[in-house]
């Protein structure tokens, strides 16, 4: 399960733990090094522990658009700027081990040797900790995955849709819920067994992970009832979603042979807006559909 986390560094408060990290030299002291371990190991989630090294990164050098990118999915940390300069490290970056990911700095002006130095250095304090919070990301997600389709979970769904308004709410981000049900899916069962209605499910649901954007997510509620939560999302992200949708179950001939359509609905977040308003909006605009079919 792909998973994407965009966060927002804002300001760099001063604080003397972390302004002291820089030796006098072009590399870190051991104190140095132990400095930066301790805020690293605060927390075994990615999304901390990213947003802990970008700003031990921010501290030590300058600010940074920092991106890291693995086999578990897409963070990407901003703090407004628009830079125009990138560099990319993999990690780790001896050939003896296996790559885990690559981290990319944006930047308003090229890396010097001695930031280069610097952020090797601090690869090198950040790997080990990575490793275990990729680990700690996987079974997370053996958890949150559901194993019929290989899409989220309804527990997973309840957790990205809260923390995706936090992130809309702090961010001013758009956010957009797509909410899908499939028509006839029970004379499916009846008619040709549990399961073919099972390869539909599954088809279904590759189809919708193939047409959504890397931070973009897709989930199975239970039963035939996905959703898709698309950020930043807006009409027109719903609509190039929806053409995608249709040009796909055409040319899936296991669908077509049995005539599939599925029912959509959704709805645009609004300020101040919960979960709960945003599914129910998305719902009703669902069944109404529904209905006209």
């Amino acid at each position: 399960m792909k998973a994407t986390t965009h966060t927002t560094l804002v300001g760099h408060p001063t604080d003397n733990k972390v302004f002291n990290l820089v030796s006098s030299g072009l590399t870190l002291s051991n104190e140095s090094k132990v400095t930066c371990l301790e805020l690293l190991q605060e927390s075994l989630d990615l999304k901390d522990l990213l947003t802990n090294f970008a700003s031990i990164v921010a501290r030590i050098i300058r600010p940074f658009n920092v991106r890291f990118q693995s086999a578990n999915g897409l963070f990407s940390l901003n703090n407004h700027e628009k830079y125009h300069f990138s560099n990319t490290y993999n990690l780790p970056l001896s050939s003896k081990c296996p790559r885990i990911g690559s981290i990319t700095y944006q930047s308003n002006q090229p890396l010097s040797m001695a930031e280069s130095k610097q952020l090797i250095e601090l690869h090198e304090l950040l790997v080990p900790n990575l490793r275990h919070a990729l680990k700690f990301a996987e079974l997370n997600a053996l958890v949150f995955k559901d194993h019929l389709t290989n899409v989220g979970n309804r527990a997973y769904y309840d957790e990205s849709l809260q923390r995706a308004i936090e992130q809309s709410s702090r961010g001013h981000q758009s956010l957009s819920l797509m909410v899908f049900d499939i028509n006839d899916f029970k004379p499916i069962n009846d008619q040709f067994g549990h399961l073919k209605g099972d390869k539909v499910l599954q088809q279904f649901a590759a189809i919708l992970t193939k047409i959504i954007r890397s931070s973009d997510m897709a989930f199975r509620l239970g039963g035939d009832e996905f959703v898709l939560i698309l950020q930043p999302g807006d009409q027109h992200s719903v609509n190039k979603i929806s053409e995608r949708l249709l040009v796909e179950i055409q040319h899936t001939p296991f669908l077509t042979e049995l005539n599939f359509s599925a029912s959509m609905g959704y709805a645009h977040w609004q300020m101040g807006e919960d979960a709960k308003v945003l599914f129910e909006n998305a719902d009703k605009k669902l069944y109404i559909e529904k209905a006209n079919k």
